[in-house]
C-alpha cells in the first residue's frame, strides 16, 4: 500500500511539472503571437502578421464617429489585415522597435484572452490554439488616446 501512494505522489508531481512547463510553452507562444501581431502592424511586416492572425479572424475597432456624435464600429478580416499591413509600410514615421505592454488576463487549455497596449491603440485579444500554434482569432480595439504604453488607467 505504502508503495502504491509513493507511485501515486511520484506520477502526481510529475504530472504537475508537465502541467507547468505546457503553460510557461504556452504563454511564449501566445507573448510571440501578439508581438507578431502588434510588431508586424507597426513595421509594416505582413507575414508576421499573417503568422499571428487565425483565418477566420474577427475585428472590431470601436473609433470616434465621422459625424462627431458616439463612435463608429470599424470590421477587418484575416485578409484585409494582412493587406493593410502592406499598405502600413509606407505610412511608417518612426522606425524605432515598437514599444507595448502585453498581458495575459487568461490562459485556458486551448483559449486565452490578453490586452495589448501599444502608444497607437489598446488591444483585446482572444486566441485559440490551433494545429499551427496560438492564432488571434477575435479582437477588439480603439485609438491609445493618451499614447502611453502600460496600464490602463
Amino acid at each position: 500500500m505504502k508503495k502504491l501512494l509513493f507511485i501515486l505522489c511520484v506520477m502526481g508531481l510529475f504530472l504537475s511539472g508537465l502541467s507547468a512547463q505546457t503553460k510557461s510553452d504556452d504563454t511564449e507562444a501566445i507573448l510571440k503571437t501578439v508581438l507578431n501581431y502588434i510588431e508586424g502592424w507597426e513595421t509594416g511586416d505582413s507575414s508576421r502578421m499573417a503568422q499571428s492572425l487565425h483565418r477566420g479572424l474577427t475585428k472590431h475597432g470601436i473609433v470616434p464617429a465621422k459625424s462627431g456624435n458616439g463612435t463608429d464600429i470599424l470590421n477587418a478580416s484575416y485578409q484585409e489585415m494582412v493587406n493593410w499591413t502592406v499598405y502600413q509600410k509606407g505610412n511608417l514615421k518612426d522606425h524605432r522597435k515598437p514599444e507595448s505592454d502585453i498581458k495575459i488576463n487568461e490562459l485556458g487549455r486551448n483559449i486565452a484572452s490578453v490586452t495589448c497596449i501599444s502608444k497607437q491603440y489598446i488591444d483585446y485579444l482572444h486566441l485559440a490554439r490551433t494545429e499551427n500554434g496560438w492564432k488571434i482569432l477575435n479582437a477588439i480595439w480603439e485609438p491609445n488616446y493618451t499614447g502611453v504604453v502600460g496600464k490602463k488607467e
